[in-house]
């Protein structure tokens, strides 16, 4: 009976942990930059279908590329049964004019990612203590904001630490039991993992521990021990895997560098006025503090160090990864809030044991504990909840490029200021668009100077770094008329958004938040009419 009632709770949770993930998959559509990285992902997967696989795109190793690619063909197949595709061509032709379905299925692959990630942390638990705490485990990743936010994104983060906790899951039982069966699944899913970003690299240090800890409990042959057969149970899986991601090391070795070269730049440098000063403090206060909220944060690091304390041996080997990976990730100058997913399922299961332990040291009640571990995890829940609310709602760029269609004569000029990033889709076929070159300074029309004045001036406001260009301030104080204002927002303090990953939806101070998006205002030139001036809408 008991048994049973596990396994419905548990599917409860994956059933919980599906929903928060598939609500408001569609964010941003048709908008095609909603979450930029995305399409440089797709492009890559664009390429193999075309029989390109010297792609120029070497910042991810591509095993999460392969699989998307793999979805494609299905979607192909599915769609030449449906008459829809004669070839794999003309599904790549679909492209430039109906890309949804291909964003579709990459944050699909994602979010998938994500639920299987809380079944991994389930069994993770099990494995270390018992049913209630896997469960109280499950339940805190399947409510976890950031991840449950990432895995929204057809980005390769989810899909990582998906592989990561597996490995060290099975690094754990393998330390355990000395079983080669499982090193080598350790070693091949750590290898996977690095395969999908190169972050999964760090999973060294969780199998070093336990070769130095191996080698400890060895008296008499500690030096053999540590170079025992284990090195290649671990070593030869994980490097056969890993290079299933990364075949351009053997066949593109020079632009592979050059990539390299670049990222380690971006990493050193990050991005100026847009970098905190500590990353370590600055992912404690923000990534992890917002991404988890507080009491489940203080729950993790409190259970992390009292495991530490009461199993010190076994606390090193499921701890070696996310320590070292935070270490080295605070020291960069890149402080993506997504850099600190692969902690959070560590944090989550330490929380657990943690609050798990709490309870029983007062009760034995499984009612209190499932009270006390709702009250722990509510506050990310509500993150999780608005964060949905406000992906499922339209993009404020998607009613601006629609409201263009209905209303704008094709051949107007336009022009837009503020962020690229925050840009509206509108068709350059259709009208003429003016964009800011931040290098040239200056108003750019199909790769030249804009001469002349715009037909149409939309204005960009955002808590995101944008700016309003000086001549577009002199434009409007000559023959402009507002036109109307397209909210997304309400301006007000204490929202924080990630800034360096240019998304427009807050990471906190969700209340008057209504859309993804910038605010918009629009004007127009004396001269310039709507298409559609019968219309009472402006």
């Amino acid at each position: 009976m008991r048994f049973r009632t596990s396994s419905v709770l548990l599917v409860a949770i994956l059933a919980v942990a599906a929903a928060v993930r598939v609500w408001g998959l569609a964010f941003g559509l048709p908008h095609s930059q909603a979450r930029p990285d995305e399409s440089q992902i797709i492009d890559v997967t664009l390429n193999f279908l075309q029989g390109n696989f010297k792609p120029a795109f070497y910042d991810y190793p591509w095993l999460y590329m392969w699989v998307l690619t793999g979805l494609y063909v299905v979607y192909y197949v599915w769609g030449g049964m449906n008459g829809a595709f004669q070839g794999v061509a003309e599904l790549v032709a679909t492209w430039p004019i109906d890309w949804e379905p291909f964003f579709l299925i990459s944050r699909g692959l994602s979010a998938a990612a994500g639920v299987a990630t809380v079944a991994v942390v389930y069994r993770l638990a099990r494995k270390l203590w018992d049913e209630p705490t896997a469960l109280v485990a499950a339940l805190f990743m399947a409510l976890a904001f950031i991840h449950a936010r990432d895995s929204h994104f057809g980005t390769t983060d989810v899909a990582m630490t998906l592989l990561i906790v597996t490995s060290v899951s099975l690094l754990v039982s393998a330390h355990a039991a000395g079983e080669r069966r499982l090193f080598v699944l350790a070693g091949l899913f750590g290898g996977l993992a690095t395969a999908t970003k190169y972050n999964g690299a760090f999973l060294a240090a969780p199998f070093i521990v336990s070769q130095l800890l191996h080698a400890a409990e060895s008296p008499g042959r500690r030096v053999a021990a540590l170079f025992d057969r284990r090195l290649l149970w671990f070593g030869v899986p994980f490097a056969l895997a890993f290079a299933i991601g990364v075949p351009f090391v053997f066949a593109d070795v020079g632009r592979f560098s050059g990539a390299m070269s670049d990222l380690a730049h971006s990493m050193r440098t990050g991005q100026g006025a847009l970098t905190p000063d500590n990353g370590w403090l600055h992912h404690l206060t923000y990534s992890l503090r917002y991404g988890l909220s507080l009491p489940l944060l203080l729950a993790g690091l409190a259970g992390a160090i009292a495991l530490a304390v009461r199993d010190p041996r076994r606390a090193a080997v499921l701890f070696a990864f996310p320590l070292v990976y935070f270490a080295v990730a605070g020291s960069f100058r890149n402080l993506f809030f997504r850099y600190m997913i692969p902690v959070v399922p560590f944090l989550v299961v330490a929380a657990a044991w943690l609050v798990t332990a709490a309870v029983r040291r007062v009760t034995q009640s499984g009612l209190a504990l499932a009270v006390a571990a709702a009250l722990v995890v509510l506050p990310s829940a509500m993150s999780v909840v608005e964060f949905d609310r406000i992906a499922s709602a339209a993009d404020n760029r998607v009613l601006v490029a629609e409201w263009f269609a209905r209303h704008v004569r094709p051949g107007d000029s336009v022009l837009q200021s503020g962020s690229i990033y925050g840009y509206a889709q509108l068709d350059n076929r259709v009208w003429t668009v003016w964009t800011w070159d931040r290098f040239r300074k200056a108003f750019i029309v199909q790769n030249r100077r804009a001469v002349g004045r715009p037909d149409w001036i939309l204005l960009q406001e955002s808590p995101l770094p944008s700016m309003t260009q000086d001549v577009v301030t002199e434009f409007l104080n000559e023959d402009y008329q507002f036109v109307r204002e397209f909210a997304a927002y309400v301006p007000r303090n204490g929202r924080v958004y990630d800034i360096q990953d240019a998304f427009f939806i807050p990471f906190t101070g969700f209340s008057g938040v209504e859309r993804p998006g910038p605010n918009f205002t629009l004007y127009r030139r004396s001269s310039a009419s709507l298409k559609n001036a019968g219309r009472t809408e402006p």
